[in-house]
């Protein structure tokens, strides 16, 4: 019996890989799940059309409010082909983000173009803020940060099982075993990077059971309707129809991009990222390939974790 690598039997080692393994995948599982139920700082309270808006489909929403209520005082005008145009000369309305929409039609622009230029806005940016704040939206760079963390601690999971791997085979030890936990390992890491293209969520539960309360309950207010539906709510269904042309083709399920940044943002429902932010990017994965092709050697009795039984 020769000496064990590391201090550890095959048998020791491939315990001890099995239950990192599945340590890692239920700490990455966890994070993504503890992320969007935090503890909420301040109460939530009455929302905004604007905020509510922002929580149900993300920054586009918010401007899609700001262009209805500015419609809807006469400050703006529609033409037949979902054009919009300054009708007023007031720079401030009381609302920042209305203000920021204004600030944008030096010309007659489609409500896309608006959105476009207003989603860099330090007014949205205050909005998703305070969403954050009241533990209704999960911060951008958090939501990242806890895709990611998870990836990271099975890529080292990996590193340590192929360096095992190697030693095993110089060894001229049974590694067969642990080239299937390596398998495994790949297996899992490769999930968790589709998942990681997947943008996450960017509300978190409070904010979905917000929005989904008031999607079942309703609401007299026709702000809080486009807010909740989407321009294609607003009550003059001549304007509502006009502007739905020129809108941004999105759901109201919405998650961040990669960028973990309020005006870098994905619609679930479109299958991909809005027109004019930036769009998700996907972590890169390994390839089993190689492992496989050097720790080629067959298991043969219990000592199948690069060391001797």
């Amino acid at each position: 019996m020769g000496m064990h690598p590391w201090g550890l039997s095959g048998p020791e080692f491939l315990w001890l890989y099995s239950a990192a393994l599945v340590a890692g995948v239920a700490f990455a599982i966890w994070r993504r799940m503890a992320v969007r139920r935090p503890r909420s700082a301040e109460p939530p309270g009455p929302l905004a059309a604007e905020e509510l808006g922002f929580l149900s489909g993300g920054p586009q929403r918010a401007v899609e409010v700001a262009v209805a209520r500015l419609v809807d005082a006469g400050a703006v005008r529609v033409d037949r082909r979902g054009n919009l145009s300054d009708a007023s000369e007031r720079r401030r309305t009381g609302h920042p983000l209305d203000d920021a929409v204004l600030g944008t039609l030096t010309s007659p622009r489609t409500l896309r173009a608006v959105t476009a230029r207003t989603t860099t806005a330090s007014a949205l940016t205050a909005i998703g803020d305070s969403l954050v704040r009241r533990g209704l939206l999960v911060a951008p760079s958090r939501a990242i940060r806890a895709r990611r963390l998870g990836q990271v601690v099975l890529y080292v999971l990996l590193a340590v099982g192929v360096v095992r791997c190697a030693n095993g085979i110089a060894n001229h030890l049974p590694v067969g075993y642990l080239i299937g936990l390596l398998i495994v390992t790949l297996i899992a890491i490769s999930m968790l990077t589709i998942r990681t293209i997947a943008p996450p969520k960017a509300r978190t539960v409070h904010g979905d059971r917000v929005v989904t309360e008031l999607m079942r309950g309703g609401t007299n207010d026709p702000l809080e309707e486009v807010a909740v539906r989407g321009m294609s709510a607003y009550p003059d269904k001549e304007v509502a129809k006009a502007l739905v042309v020129t809108a941004v083709a999105a759901g109201a399920v919405w998650s961040y991009s990669s960028a973990g940044s309020f005006n870098s943002f994905h619609h679930a429902a479109s299958g991909s990222s809005t027109a004019g932010y930036s769009c998700s990017a996907s972590s890169p994965s390994s390839s089993c390939s190689s492992s496989s092709s050097s720790c080629g050697s067959s298991c043969g009795g219990g000592g199948c974790g690069g060391g001797s039984s």
